[in-house]
């Protein structure tokens, strides 16, 4: 993934990114293709189809000559007075510039603060249009603004995410778990776990973006036990991050050759100065 900042003072600091994705989950809403002129009044809107989150990728045709493009997000529809205010409880609306010279051909994802895990929360129903839009008035006279298709996307368990790999999505897609990218070198007691997870220097170079690594409880280590093979976690034994006293915690037994039948199962009885794996998660 190539990210490319555009810096603009904003109510709320908004930048754009390039993302090269493939999605069963995506929904692409397009509209016939457009050459607006700078500083008229003419522009072209897209609306979400459903209330839902998504992240939003803007198609932008290799023709565009418009260098200060400013595309607007109305996740709950548009403002009764027209007005542009991320700080509006009822009707938000978020601007996102693009200088599109720079990304003929390619998909830019709308996002807040170069976040690729930005999510716009749409709502889509018979009264209010969630919806994002693009007019020629702010493009300077002389430009050209062609315009093709939005993409409307969802994160989705295996997809490399926010320093990691997503391994479970909640049913609104608002959240979801995230298994960092490899187990922490090394092997842990149940104490020192706590600690490693927190080094940066445990991560690699997407890992080391976020800084709410943590041992994962027992439900979600399961979850990479059902996703081992997925996220490569190789080793027998993992921590989990919850304890049952002084002396024992919880760990899970991921490969166990001898008795495969045991591979998956969950002790509540690991001796808390034993040396096991840690692979650490992230909630989004």
């Amino acid at each position: 993934m190539k990210m490319i900042a555009v810096k603009k003072p904003l109510t709320l600091v908004l930048a754009v990114s390039v993302m090269l994705f493939g999605s069963a989950n995506a929904v692409e809403v397009k509209s016939a293709s457009a050459m607006l002129q700078g500083g008229s009044d003419s522009s072209v809107s897209w609306s979400a189809p459903a209330s839902q989150p998504y992240r939003v990728f803007v198609r932008v045709p290799a023709d565009s000559t418009a260098t200060n493009a400013l595309y607007h997000v109305y996740p709950k529809g548009l403002p009764a007075d027209n007005t542009c205010s991320s700080t509006d409880a009822n009707t938000p609306c978020f601007e996102v510039p693009i200088d599109t010279t720079k990304f003929l051909g390619e998909w830019v994802q709308l996002t807040v603060a170069n976040n690729p895990a930005t999510k716009w929360d749409f709502v889509q129903n018979p009264y209010v249009n969630g919806s994002v839009s693009v007019s020629a008035s702010n493009v300077n006279v002389g430009e050209k603004l062609s315009t093709g298709s939005l993409l409307f996307d969802n994160p989705r368990v295996g997809e490399a995410f926010a320093g990691g790999t997503i391994i479970a999505v909640s049913a609104n897609g608002l959240h979801g778990l995230i298994a960092a990218n490899q187990d922490l070198p090394g092997s842990y007691s149940f104490n020192e776990a706590k600690a490693a997870v927190k080094n940066p220097a445990n991560y690699d170079a997407e890992g080391q973006k976020y800084s709410d690594w943590r041992v994962p409880n027992v439900a979600d280590l399961n979850v990479i036990y059902q996703h081992q093979d997925l996220v490569k976690a190789t080793k027998i034994f993992y921590w989990s991050s919850n304890w049952v006293d002084k002396t024992f915690a919880w760990a899970q037994l991921f490969r166990y050759s001898p008795y495969p039948a045991y591979s998956g199962f969950q002790a509540n009885d690991s001796y808390k100065t034993g040396k096991l794996a840690v692979r650490p998660v992230r909630s989004f």
